[in-house]
């Protein structure tokens, strides 16, 4: 059977009369705005960047087929599924001059729409602060204490190398008691697994009812030893007080840093900030000349 030859006209005619069927099966005209039909959850919506990405593949509308809320929830489950995959490509996009073109174009933006969050969500706010407290150690101490533990998760057991290998990240100090002081003699070293199994459970609670996989009579044995008795061979004499510097923007997004120096309380928390200097010496001095009473 012999097929008639298009000439070029035809194929150009034909593939607009395609476009245009297609366009009217995807869009609606409701109250006088055009819309959208979304290829997952068959909603239409305006047919605007605000409900729909950009496509520039897409020369019927430039629009994707599928609404912005439904790509999120598609994106999210590939991101469930393809852990690896993902922390690779976000690592390669981190590394982008798009990506530190965005990250300092949004920087004051995102500052303050986080400075507004937590005034508005004080509670969230002060939960997060009490589980993500970081300890006051150093590193001369930290040492010591992954030493005494032989470089193990003092909970399961699992090493150093196969932290790195599973979860490419060093050991996490963790809080014994959630509650308790901040310093080396609440900390032990914690593979990713166990610090995120653990959280503000007590250590009676990880054992008694078998939470975590290998932790066992030893290991419960051992970590009260270190918090009870053993730390002390080890914990270093520090000021009631840390100097943290801190980098503020100006408006023309140009930056200069401030020191500010807060006081611990007798867990070694950080609650309060007492002065702030341009630079630390200034502070150092002003405690040494006793300006500064700590």
């Amino acid at each position: 059977m012999a097929f008639e030859k298009l000439t070029l006209e035809e194929k150009e005619r034909r593939k607009e009369e395609r476009k245009r069927l297609k366009y009217e099966r995807e869009h609606r005209i409701i109250y006088d705005v055009d819309h959208k039909l979304c290829a997952v959850c068959n909603i239409y919506k305006p047919s605007t960047t605000e409900y729909f990405y950009k496509n520039d593949k897409n020369s019927t509308d430039g629009l994707h087929n599928r609404c912005i809320k439904c790509e999120i929830i598609k994106a999210g489950q590939w991101i469930k599924n393809n852990p690896e995959s993902f922390k690779k490509a976000y690592k390669n996009y981190m590394k982008t001059d798009s990506w530190r073109a965005y990250k300092k174009e949004n920087y004051i933006k995102t500052k303050d729409l986080t400075i507004q969050w937590r005034k508005d969500h004080p509670e969230k706010t002060k939960q997060y602060i009490q589980n993500h407290r970081n300890h006051d150690i150093s590193t001369k101490e930290w040492k010591a204490c992954q030493e005494y533990f032989n470089y193990v998760c003092a909970y399961c057991g699992k090493t150093l190398e196969q932290q790195y290998k599973q979860n490419n990240h060093q050991f996490h100090k963790e809080h014994v008691d959630h509650e308790g002081y901040n310093d080396v003699r609440n900390c032990v070293p914690s593979c990713t697994q166990c610090n995120s199994s653990k959280r503000a459970k007590t250590i009676e609670e990880l054992f008694q009812l078998g939470y975590l996989e290998g932790f066992t009579q030893d290991k419960y044995n051992k970590i009260m030893l270190w918090c009870n008795e053993d730390y002390k061979q080890y914990i270093e004499e520090k000021p009631l007080y840390k100097i943290k510097r801190k980098r503020i923007y100006n408006e023309d997004d140009t930056y200069y840093w401030e020191h500010q120096l807060w006081i611990y309380d007798e867990k070694r928390n950080l609650v309060k900030c007492i002065t702030v200097k341009n630079s630390r010496k200034e502070i150092l001095d002003d405690i040494k000349n006793g300006n500064i009473v700590i």
